[in-house]
């Protein structure tokens, strides 16, 4: 990157900030001082990430206390019961909807109604179920991929 060439805020940002962390290579920081002498938007932008810089140094992460993990425990159990209520919810569903399915397919197919409703009812019936059925699925394989169910304190 060592050829000259103009300033780009958008395209330059991740360069600055490499600049002022201290990460850039000889041919780069030579091509950053090249703008910081030509271009105030580019003087602008490494003044502000210095006092970002400054300031972020300076903090400090602190420990949660004991009992915040105690209440994020609680948490897990409660998205646990709320899992459980939401699946047992669907399966309803789906059972109480297959069997009113069941006797709406009943009744239209005894009844006097024109080929295109059949099909309508038909069709649209048939994309409810998929739809529920995926809505089923993921809850399913979300629940398997929980990252943290292992985690212990």
């Amino acid at each position: 990157m060592s050829a000259r060439r103009p300033f780009e805020p958008e395209q330059d940002g991740p360069l600055l900030s490499a600049y002022v962390d201290g990460e850039l290579d000889a041919d780069d920081c030579v091509l950053v001082d090249h703008w910081l002498a030509d271009d105030g938007r580019a003087r602008t932008e490494v003044e502000r990430l210095v006092r970002l810089k400054a300031f972020t140094d300076h903090l400090v992460l602190r420990e949660a206390p004991k009992e915040a993990w105690d209440e994020f425990g609680k948490g897990i159990y409660r998205r646990g019961e709320r899992g459980l209520g939401w699946t047992l919810l669907l399966v309803g569903i789906a059972v109480v909807g297959g069997f009113m399915l069941l006797r709406l397919g009943i009744a239209i197919l005894t009844a006097a109604i024109p080929v295109f409703v059949r099909v309508g009812v038909f069709v649209g019936a048939t994309g409810g179920l998929i739809l529920l059925i995926s809505a089923l699925r993921q809850r399913i394989f979300a629940r398997k991929r929980d990252r943290y169910d292992d985690v212990q304190r």
